[in-house]
């Protein structure tokens, strides 16, 4: 073999190895983990995604704990709360939720994560040709036996142009991420009704939802606006209306003053094996 051909061989199999390397694995833009008692640990990560910058808050728990989505669920807990107040250069930062797991334990049912969860964050620079600095001050809770709350402060600089790719976890936590409006895939569950009886002895709402990818570990949680607690069904009381849907039945008694909710505009949060979708409705 000359010398040339084994240039071009070896330079054949550099490029084929480079190919084996994941984007994650060639550039990699993340903060330090900050670790609490607990070792419940938490760090910024970022990387490009259609020209856009796209970050995420990733927090790792220990066996056996859990965290909170941004409506606890009948349990309670703590939903965490981002602090980008100290960032400089952006101009909006947007936190999504992952759908969250149905957690039952011996105060009732929560709404959370355990194992590793990853919120993508939504990032806009105010001025794109200058770097981002991101600093956020993170509150969450933490639940096991007892339940306990961590804060802690993370740092991530984003350069100017960053071509950083996105990390398959941000990725994954997209696509996890309920779809909205006219983003609903194929899959995803459909709010075909929603009825709301707020006035007499027994207030309550009553979906009626299509599930097109199936009706199997369908379930519903439903948001009020301004803080109002309105409960999550039963769990397993969906009641099947057909091969592809179910309904829900909120029992509002006791949980709310009607009163307060009327008029209002609720989300409800539709998961199944096959799609996770959010819709609104007017409570009246």
């Amino acid at each position: 073999m000359t010398q040339r051909s084994l240039f071009w061989l070896v330079l054949a199999l550099l490029a084929q190895a480079s190919a084996l390397v994941s984007p994650s694995a060639r550039a990699e833009l993340v903060s330090p983990w900050s670790e609490d008692k607990f070792e419940t640990k938490a760090r910024l990560i970022a990387g490009q995604m259609g020209g856009k910058s796209i970050a995420a808050v990733e927090i790792t728990l220990t066996d056996g704990w859990k965290t909170y989505w941004r409506f606890p669920g009948d349990a309670g807990g703590v939903p965490p709360m981002f602090d980008w107040a100290k960032s400089a250069n952006v101009a909006r930062v947007k936190v999504l939720y992952p759908a969250p797991k149905r957690l039952t334990g011996p105060d009732g049912d929560s709404l959370g994560y355990k194992g590793t969860v990853v919120f993508p964050v939504l990032v806009e620079a105010s001025d794109p040709s200058q770097p981002v600095s991101l600093k956020l001050a993170l509150d969450y809770g933490i639940c096991r036996e007892v339940c306990v709350p961590v804060e802690t402060a993370l740092n991530l600089d984003i350069p100017a142009g960053d071509a950083t790719p996105l990390p398959p976890q941000v990725a994954a936590a997209l696509d996890h991420v309920p779809h909205a409006g006219d983003a609903q895939k194929p899959g995803d569950p459909k709010l075909i009704s929603a009825l709301v009886k707020l006035d007499g002895p027994a207030p309550s709402i009553t979906l009626d939802v299509e599930l097109p990818g199936g009706t199997a570990n369908a379930d519903a949680y439903v948001e009020s606006p301004a803080g109002y607690y309105i409960p999550l069904p039963k769990a397993g009381s969906a009641k099947q209306l057909g091969p592809d849907r179910v309904r829900f039945e909120i029992d509002l008694t006791g949980a709310v003053d009607p009163a307060d909710i009327k008029g209002k505009t609720a989300t409800v949060t539709l998961v199944s094996e096959k799609g996770l979708s959010e819709a609104t409705f007017v409570l009246e």
